[in-house]
């Protein structure tokens, strides 16, 4: 897998499809027992529909900056610690790494 697919594969799944599901969990729900979606629930159905549009960019906006983040750390641009670890991503039976370009690759996708 080149790095291009991945970074793609990992944008529609844990933000698209991710983002879709609240939305529709946020829509539907009529009554939560996880406390948080308790607390939400409420919140979410007293918004008229742009207020629930501007959360829902805002829950997408958190999503990006964790999955750069994420990729930051894979690429070595980002560290965990003071410590020097480095990543490396490779697909199963291939040499060619495909991090080190990941969080640039991303965020020129969301600027489109």
């Amino acid at each position: 897998m080149e790095a291009l697919e991945f970074v793609k594969k990992l944008k529609e799944r844990v933000i698209e499809n991710d983002n879709k599901v609240y939305q529709n969990l946020l829509d539907t729900t009529i009554e939560a027992k996880d406390p948080v979606w308790q607390g939400i629930l409420p919140t979410y159905k007293a918004m008229n529909k742009d207020q629930q549009a501007a959360f829902l960019q805002f829950l997408r906006m958190i999503q990006v900056n964790t999955l750069s983040h994420i990729l930051g750390v894979l690429d070595g641009s980002t560290t965990l610690s003071e410590s020097d670890v480095n990543f490396i991503l490779k697909t199963e039976g291939k040499d060619e790494l495909i991090n080190g370009d990941l969080q640039d690759i991303f965020l020129g996708m969301e600027e489109m």
